[in-house]
């Protein structure tokens, strides 16, 4: 019952549709480095082709001469399902200092570029941002959409596992059209506050699937979770 799905230990609530409909994957990371993203796995669906930050080239279409692009690739990488279909994922940082703004309240956007081997015409784009100095991403700031359809992201938090506050595990949802195709749970809270987990609904067609595994490797990476830094209410 509903009540089950929102008491389960060390986990977010699930909306019961995506409960019903998905399973916990949990995220198994393999090895870190600043070189380039972690290799990530769960479920059926794993991290390829990964690359680190590297400076963009953009080619004028008249004369042919490539000059660097303002923009920096912060990473880059491949998602693949059980069936051979693939993501390409690509990360650039726009880091924008406006006249009379202090350098160290800049804003620091971060533009994900999404396509997939199963519709390469439709392109995701995840927006976040942070503020310079922190070094955290604002879950209440992500924006994705494919110019036709966006998705919305729900804050949620579970009950602590502990005395304190901190131990209840947190997570986002997401929803298209007022329905949950899948969560993540960044925070776990009490003695398994390092196991993350992803949810996908099984009642989404492979695009959309392969799509949200992707967004959610994306926002782990932007947000160098992985190392130092994290997310922010």
């Amino acid at each position: 019952g509903i009540q089950g799905l929102f008491a389960q230990k060390d986990q977010i609530p699930l909306d019961p549709k995506l409960a019903n409909h998905s399973q916990r994957l949990l995220i198994k990371i393999g090895m870190i480095s600043k070189d380039k993203p972690a290799k990530l796995k769960f479920g059926t669906f794993s991290t390829d082709k990964r690359n680190g930050p590297g400076v963009l080239k953009k080619t004028d279409v008249a004369t042919g001469i490539q000059t660097e692009d303002p923009s920096s690739l912060l990473f880059s990488f491949e998602v693949t399902n059980k069936t051979g279909d693939i993501a390409k994922v690509e990360a650039v940082s726009n880091e924008e200092t406006k006249p009379g703004v202090n350098s160290d309240t800049a804003s620091d956007d971060v533009s994900v570029y999404i396509s997939t081997s199963i519709d390469p015409e439709d392109l995701w784009v995840l927006l976040m941002t942070k503020t310079a100095g922190t070094e955290l991403f604002s879950l209440k700031n992500i924006f994705l959409t494919n110019g036709d359809d966006e998705i919305s992201f729900e804050i949620v938090i579970g009950e602590a596992t502990g005395k304190l506050e901190n131990t209840a595990p947190k997570g986002i949802e997401a929803y298209i059209n007022g329905n949950p195709i899948g969560a993540l749970q960044y925070y776990s809270g009490g003695s398994f506050s390092y196991k993350k987990f992803i949810w996908i609904t099984g009642q989404s067609q492979p695009q959309m699937q392969l799509i949200m595994a992707s967004v959610f490797s994306a926002m782990m990476e932007v947000a160098d979770y992985f190392e130092e830094s994290s997310f922010t209410e």
